[in-house]
């Protein structure tokens, strides 16, 4: 495993949760592996809960999103709602 590329994707990670206002779980390391060793660098926000032919799922998209606001957690716990 390119400790490059998992760096880049535990980045993107932070970037992607900052700009969504959520917070990150302790599972970062252990998610960001899944995604790297399942869809590589290019497809990092891919999530590795669903199946490889999944769209609709991953950081940043409408469906997780929605999960987040609705359960205060995505589904592979990833990203938490912020407390307010």
């Amino acid at each position: 495993m390119d400790e490059k590329d998992l760096n880049t994707i535990i980045e993107n990670i932070h970037k992607c949760a900052n700009e969504m206002g959520y917070i990150i779980t302790p599972n970062i390391a252990r998610i960001a592996k899944a995604k790297l060793r399942f869809f590589g660098i290019d497809s990092w926000h891919r999530c590795p809960c669903y199946p490889p032919t999944d769209t609709e799922h991953g950081c940043g998209t409408v469906a997780c999103s929605k999960q987040i606001e609705e359960d205060g957690v995505c589904h592979c716990n990833l990203f938490k709602k912020t407390v307010e």
